[in-house]
């Protein structure tokens, strides 16, 4: 059967392969250029001779980004911060997006377009910050979760999911017994994890690169993620470059090599943790994002 398949269609597959691999190329290049740049000497990378091998072979740069400093405390901070915010997230998600997709709710179509009023229109950042302080929230991991508990258009891509199911799988669970929140629990949500492994992929990479509002809201280093401790490093770094000898720059790493480390240590949870949800990423979206 292979063999009687026309010169065109090998011609198309050949430039549908070509296609993925340019693509797929273009996509990794980057990142082991970064990588190269890493473990290099700060005067190659200066004089641009690096690219996807390093040269001056050092494990400076991380060994300024590991040793001393916060960098193992924020690292935990970001996987709690990470990991507490994304639970959140999910449960308050799902928790508005349920009743919304239920035809029978009072008031659907005013609390729908309330949801989309304020995605449209979000607050002004001087009274969003004026009203995370007035609760008591400053200084303190909540100011990073609660007022974040939502993503509107998370939320939608759920909702717009829960509709497609059928309503004779709630209706056959409500007869059988079952309340909102065991028909929610046992019936609609098994029948969602695509969409919800999806969406708490979406949550934890936000999360994971928190930055502007951990500047905002926490003024104590102990408890700031990740990205703040990275930035201040960096700023470090920048005034200890200065006073470098010529062969300093020869041998050791410097402020570029340290960005292209902690470019590569912020990166990596998230790269270990997308293969476990890639198979139900397209799948999830494309559930999420059709009606009909």
């Amino acid at each position: 059967m292979v063999a009687n398949r026309s010169p065109w269609y090998r011609f198309e597959t050949f430039l549908i392969y070509t296609g993925i691999s340019v693509f797929c190329l273009l996509a990794v290049l980057p990142v082991i250029h970064t990588l190269a740049r890493s473990f290099s000497a700060e005067a190659p990378v200066l004089r641009g001779e690096v690219y996807l091998w390093p040269v001056g072979f050092s494990w400076d740069a991380y060994e300024r980004l590991v040793i001393g400093g916060n960098f193992w405390l924020a690292y935990r901070n970001s996987i709690l911060i990470t990991t507490s915010a994304t639970l959140v997230q999910m449960a308050m998600t799902t928790l508005c997006a349920y009743p919304l997709s239920r035809t029978y709710l009072p008031g659907r179509g005013l609390l729908t377009a309330l949801v989309i009023v304020q995605m449209i229109f979000p607050p002004s950042l001087i009274p969003f910050y004026l009203t995370v302080r007035n609760i008591g929230l400053i200084d303190s991991w909540w100011a990073l979760i609660l007022p974040y508990a939502i993503n509107t258009f998370n939320m939608i891509v759920l909702k717009s999911y829960f509709e497609q199911l059928p309503r004779e799988l709630e209706e056959s669970a409500v007869m059988d017994g079952a309340n909102d929140f065991q028909v929610l629990a046992f019936i609609i949500l098994p029948l969602a994890v695509p969409v919800l492994l999806t969406l708490t992929l979406f949550y934890a990479v936000a999360n994971w690169n928190l930055f502007l509002p951990a500047i905002f809201f926490i003024t104590d280093g102990n408890k700031q993620p990740l990205q703040v401790i990275l930035r201040d490093m960096i700023w470090s770094m920048q005034l200890a470059t200065q006073t470098a000898s010529a062969d300093d720059f020869e041998r050791l790493a410097g402020i570029e090599a340290l960005k292209a480390a902690s470019v590569i240590a912020a990166a990596l949870p998230m790269l270990i943790a997308y293969p476990f949800f890639q198979r139900y990423f397209i799948k999830g979206i494309m559930l999420g994002a059709i009606k009909g």
